[in-house]
């Protein structure tokens, strides 16, 4: 059944009021507004897990004072901070010159959307767009849900029109972010005034008199508002389609019932148009199986199961442009990209232009250097998907938290032994990328290739490097693939080796495999014994049939795990079962040459559905066929 849920879009400006203009706007389609009916939604589409790389942009009337950061318009009002005293120093009291007086000097004379998607284009950037609207209330498109829009006042042109045209034009997909729902001006509480503009109410009320200028801080009823927020983003997805929708923090603060109608109405849109969309969320805005995760300037420190999105900015300091901002070097910026997409993610990154329309050419340099590297190397990051493991090396361990969770950029960069893993999506070619240049003529040890972290029968058919000629020597070692780099520099920032392999293997990372070894074993018989055999324990003896082996193992993750193990079986094929509470895995292992020599043998997986401690028992599958087993280690090796 086709849901036919309508959403208001009807708040018309009229004489410097709001009025409900009465019309409907209705979201037919297969989505309803309820979180059930919205969890059947595909929250990371196809072409979002290949994108990887993104451009946005914080652009909007803040730039014109470009001082402190973008939360000028809220901090000039703080009578205690260094905004507000540059403001009173610059500009005169907020009474005199206020936020709205900065309006008319945003003209973005210079911008030329045309040229913005062509830097973004040049740089990678699969998708592309605006800040659409930020906690300030000025809205970057032409708006008939506000008189504060730039169609109607500053620059007097659709902004996000043109650039989603431009964006379009090369391919790209078009993002619009929202930070909207901070603006409204009100009393959470009941009591204390909250939003981006709290201090205008308490210190500044005179500013609010004015009704136009009350609508731009936000100050309106609590109702008025949440149908201005709704109301802007279906006027946004009726005029210009975006395929990806950023929302920022205090998306919380939004009522269910209207997030469900604008999701419902978005999704339904998308539909009729066959395309897949995609909404992201911060903290726990959103049900996760509805939306992206989003982390401001951080990534996780692991590799999930789940695509995400980190939004960061080019600079060091603020997100908009300010006289004094610092640019993070190109490889700070290559290296988070790397890192990102090795652990499943996406990276959106925001760049600074200036109020007149320019974009800075140390930021324009970045850019370009990124998308020259993407054009040697981007087989190893569009269209990929994450590899076993994420990656290997000395910086691992030591990166700082990032703002809104996960880890940041490491203080002191990367080194090149530093290496990100991603592979192609028939899983056939696996991309190690080490953050920097080994050197000339040097060997680089792989060591996720090592006897000890991998399992199964993974052969290495080639290896050779993106943008280079020359031949790659390599050689699988016990202690990993030993790689050699040409005799020539290939690039300072990163360089890809592409590995064919054939087979398969498990590939654990460090602390990830769960051992039961023969010392930790309690032994129940009055025979079966521990012994020792070319320096390692083992557990043999085992002649009686009534006599078995337990472990206590404590398991850190639940999940499903592949099981396998070392025994010996010179008497004879023999079969065992393994249990673990409910689950047991029966298993034969095969006669062997001898008692001294251990072989691998696959028992199976066992399933656990929460992290706990667990008796795990080992013993004969039948009195009546058993052949004595000696037993060196189980392994329990997480299944991803």
């Amino acid at each position: 059944m086709k849901a036919d849920r309508c959403v208001v879009a009807g708040l018309v400006f009229v004489f410097g009021l709001f009025l409900f203009a009465g019309a409907a706007v209705c979201a037919e389609g297969p989505f309803e507004a309820d979180w059930e009916s919205l969890a059947r939604h595909e929250e990371a589409p196809e072409w979002f897990r290949d994108a990887k790389f993104g451009i946005y942009f914080h652009w909007g009337v803040y730039c014109v004072p470009a001082f402190g950061n973008e939360w000028y318009p809220r901090n000039m009002h703080i009578k205690s901070g260094r905004e507000y005293r540059h403001h009173v120093e610059t500009w005169g009291e907020p009474t005199e010159f206020g936020y709205h007086d900065f309006v008319p000097m945003f003209k973005a004379e210079k911008f030329d959307a045309e040229e913005w998607a062509e830097l973004f284009a040049e740089a990678g950037a699969r998708f592309a767009g605006p800040v659409a609207e930020h906690h300030d209330g000025f809205a970057m498109w032409a708006s008939k849900m506000t008189p504060w829009n730039a169609g109607a006042m500053g620059p007097k042109r659709d902004i996000t029109g043109e650039i989603a045209a431009a964006v379009r034009k090369r391919g790209m997909k078009l993002v619009a972010t929202f930070h909207h729902a901070r603006n409204n001006l009100w009393q959470k509480d009941g009591r204390n005034w909250t939003g981006h503009y709290d201090r205008v109410k308490t210190d500044f009320a005179s500013l609010l008199e004015d009704p136009e200028q009350a609508i731009l801080y936000g100050y309106m009823p609590r109702g008025e508002f949440l149908e201005m927020w709704k109301g802007k983003l279906v006027e946004v997805i009726d005029k210009y389609e975006p395929d990806l929708m950023w929302f920022d923090s205090w998306l919380d603060e939004i009522p269910d019932s209207y997030k469900t109608a604008y999701l419902a109405y978005y999704f339904n849109h998308a539909a009729k148009r066959e395309k897949g969309v995609v909404v992201t969320y911060k903290q726990e805005d959103l049900p996760q199986d509805v939306g992206v995760l989003d982390l401001e300037k951080g990534r996780m420190d692991r590799l999930t199961d789940f695509a995400w999105l980190t939004d960061d900015t080019i600079s060091l300091g603020s997100w908009c442009y300010t006289r004094d901002l610092r640019i993070k070097p190109t490889r700070v910026v290559l290296h988070s990209l790397i890192d990102i997409v090795s652990k499943n993610g996406q990276l959106l990154l925001n760049i600074s232009p200036k109020a007149d329309g320019t974009i800075p050419a140390e930021q324009q340099k970045v850019l370009r250097e990124m998308g020259a590297w993407l054009r040697v190397n981007g087989e190893a990051i569009y269209d990929t998907r994450p590899w076993q493991v994420f990656g290997e090396g000395p910086t691992d361990r030591s990166l700082p938290k990032g703002q809104f969770g996960g880890v940041a950029d490491p203080r002191g960069g990367y080194s090149p032994q530093d290496i990100r893993f991603t592979r192609s999506k028939d899983g056939k070619t696996l991309y190690a990328i080490a953050l920097g240049w080994p050197g000339e003529n040097a060997e680089l040890v792989i060591r996720s290739f090592g006897k000890d972290r991998m399992r199964g029968d993974l052969k290495v058919q080639g290896v050779s490097m993106l943008g280079s000629e020359a031949k790659i020597a390599y050689e699988l070692r016990d202690e990993g693939l030993a790689v050699r780099t040409p005799g020539q520099k290939v690039d300072d920032m990163a360089v890809v080796f592409r590995i064919e392999t054939s087979g398969s293997a498990v590939i654990l990372a460090e602390g990830d495999v769960i051992t039961l070894s023969a010392e930790a074993a309690v032994l129940d018989g009055g025979r079966i014994q521990t012994e020792e055999k070319y320096g390692r324990t083992n557990i043999g003896f085992w002649d009686d049939p009534r006599e078995s082996v337990h472990w206590l193992v404590r398991i850190t993750r639940a999940g499903e795990y592949v099981v396998g193990g070392e025994f010996a079986a010179a008497s004879g094929a023999s079969r065992l079962v393994l249990r673990c509470g409910r689950n047991e895995v029966r298993f034969d292992v095969p006669r062997t040459v001898g008692w001294d020599k251990a072989a691998q043998v696959e028992v199976g997986k066992l399933a656990f559905e929460e992290a706990g401690v667990y008796h795990v028992s080992l013993r004969p599958a039948a009195a009546e066929t058993w052949k004595a087993v000696n037993v060196w280690q189980i392994e329990l090796i997480p299944v991803r």
